[in-house]
């Protein structure tokens, strides 16, 4: 099978090219930089149309995972990568006939409120978050589309060795003195071991051809292993090496002062947005029943040995 990756000198990126190639599939990877993967790449930009067209070409399956995810971009730079990047996707889809995995995110449905053993929701959200809003666009194009073959995947958190979002985040605001977990963490969250998602993802090129209802809606993707968020930060720095416990602050506190840091945070990376508050005050677990039975999936991959894999990485014991 011919596979085209948008994306994939990202974190899930690298790893499901992996497992592509281990498998014998052709694969082309599509990004602007060299992935590092060591299959074949067609660098561009997701936002040039006419590359897209070119890279998508005799194709049988494009995972799209290309997207902005900055801290804070500026609105039309997530609308240009993640919207109308996703479009470009949509028509390449369309010319070449390919069967297409949309890469989306659970917050596109986020709504404030706890989530507890749910599916996933409409890709509603259209709040100040950057990220989420243009995702939620994205993710509701593909469905006005309605192009044949088209399975759309949100993995949760996904975190593992090489992360510099979940993990690289965590790490670099302990060891400034800036962590700081709204209510002392104990919402209960869903993660995903970066290889769980990767497998996830290939379990869905697979889908796009011999299952109509995964093409029905869109499917959460977790590790169905939910701690709190407590629990999962006191192990990522353990693992990481990282000494220190980070604050506890009201969750309202917090949202308040995520509300003002990011209004007048001049830097790239505010050390708490009022989004960010939110998500980590309250749980959000999703029910993986049917998603595994459609996927024909399950993660392998436990918190623990996630934690263990990731302290050896830095040649460390696990904690």
């Amino acid at each position: 099978m011919r596979v085209l990756v948008t994306g994939a000198s990202s974190l899930i990126g690298r790893a499901t090219v992996g497992r592509l190639l281990a498998r014998g599939d052709d694969v082309t990877c599509f990004q602007r930089s060299p992935s590092g993967t060591g299959a074949r790449d067609a660098r561009g930009d997701i936002r040039d149309r006419g590359a897209v067209l070119t890279a998508t070409d005799g194709h049988d399956v494009i995972v799209h995972l290309a997207a902005l995810v900055a801290p804070r971009p500026a609105f039309a730079d997530a609308y240009a990568v993640n919207v109308e990047g996703t479009g470009h996707v949509l028509d390449a889809a369309a010319a070449s006939a390919a069967r297409l995995v949309h890469v989306s995110s659970p917050s596109v449905a986020f709504a404030d409120h706890p989530v507890i053993g749910a599916g996933a929701e409409p890709p509603s959200y259209r709040g100040p978050d950057a990220y989420a809003h243009a995702k939620a666009l994205a993710e509701q194009l593909v469905a006005d589309r309605a192009l044949p073959g088209v399975v759309v995947i949100r993995p949760h958190l996904v975190w593992g060795p090489g992360d510099t979002q979940l993990v690289g985040r965590i790490v670099d605001r302990a060891r400034a003195g800036r962590l700081a977990l709204p209510d002392g963490g104990r919402a209960l969250v869903d993660t995903t071991y970066v290889d769980d998602a990767a497998a996830a993802l290939v379990a869905a090129v697979d889908r796009t051809f011999d299952s109509a209802e995964a093409t029905t809606r869109p499917w959460v993707v977790t590790g169905n292993e939910p701690r709190p968020v407590a629990e999962l930060v006191a192990g990522i720095l353990a693992a990481s090496g990282v000494a220190g416990r980070p604050r506890a602050i009201p969750a309202p506190v917090a949202g308040a002062i995520g509300s003002i840091v990011g209004r007048w945070w001049r830097g790239d990376e505010p050390p708490l947005t009022r989004f960010a508050a939110r998500q980590l005050s309250v749980a959000h677990t999703f029910d993986q029943r049917d998603t595994q039975r459609v996927l024909r999936w399950a993660p392998t991959v436990g918190v623990d040995e996630g934690l263990a894999r990731l302290s050896r990485s830095r040649g460390a014991p696990p904690p």
